[in-house]
């Protein structure tokens, strides 16, 4: 059966630009799972831009959702590469207004849900001894801004868990990994006001936001890469510094 390649999160635009470089880079020796949950629209688009890709849709927030994703890639072939992409970063709450609903959503998304996709894909590529997790992490893990208490501590977390994962399945060939991005051009940056994004580029060394293609590209190196193992890996345009 074929080998196959999971995107969570794929119709948005880090999930979409990941998804392509896969693509590209396995010219066709490898099938793309795309995994969406609200944009059907954008989904179908990308899966008609790869060939060979299919749609799985599921709500990753419950054990169902995540069972049925899993189900639906074995049906098609065996798992080797799990991009956990799908995140959200609202709502936006300074610390002392965090609400105990926002924790549940927040952390159920960012951090429960790749932990569990971890477990159980991790299984699968354990027994057949290969594959490659790539969460995908946040500056925010390791830097202050108003607002995003929940969301930082929620990246902070996956970060610890791709190293425990990677220290955990290394011995049975499957490499555990995170990208760190910065601020990158995508929808969920747009609403960004300008003073506040004029802000942000005076604390970014090469002095602009990223574009999606960059964060694909660090995925793509960590894919290839036999002897990364527990890394994250920033993409940030040296706003970390």
């Amino acid at each position: 059966m074929a080998d196959i390649a999971v995107v969570t999160g794929a119709s948005g635009g880090i999930g979409a630009a990941i998804a392509k470089a896969i693509a590209e880079k396995a010219e066709g020796q490898m099938r793309l799972a795309l995994h969406y949950r609200g944009n059907r629209g954008a989904a179908e688009a990308l899966s008609a831009e790869l060939p060979g890709s299919f749609l799985i849709h599921a709500d990753l927030g419950s054990d169902e959702g995540r069972k049925a994703l899993l189900s639906a890639v074995l049906k098609e072939g065996s798992p080797y590469i799990l991009i956990n992409n799908a995140g959200i970063d609202k709502p936006h709450e300074p610390a002392l207004m965090i609400q105990e609903s926002s924790f549940d959503s927040i952390i159920d998304v960012n951090l429960r849900t790749p932990a569990f996709l971890m477990r159980d894909f991790g299984k699968e590529m354990a027994s057949s001894g290969s594959g490659v997790i790539i969460n995908v992490s946040s500056i925010l893990a390791r830097k202050a801004l108003i607002g995003s208490a929940l969301y930082r501590a929620s990246k902070a977390a996956l970060e610890e868990l791709t190293k425990q994962f990677a220290a955990e399945l290394g011995p049975r060939g499957v490499r555990v990994n995170a990208v760190a991005p910065g601020f990158i051009e995508t929808a969920m940056t747009a609403s960004i006001p300008e003073e506040i994004r004029g802000k942000i580029r005076s604390e970014i060394a090469l002095g602009g936001f990223g574009n999606p293609g960059a964060v694909a590209q660090a995925v793509c190196h960590l894919i290839e890469n036999e002897y990364i193992n527990g890394a994250v890996i920033p993409v940030d345009g040296g706003m970390s510094l």
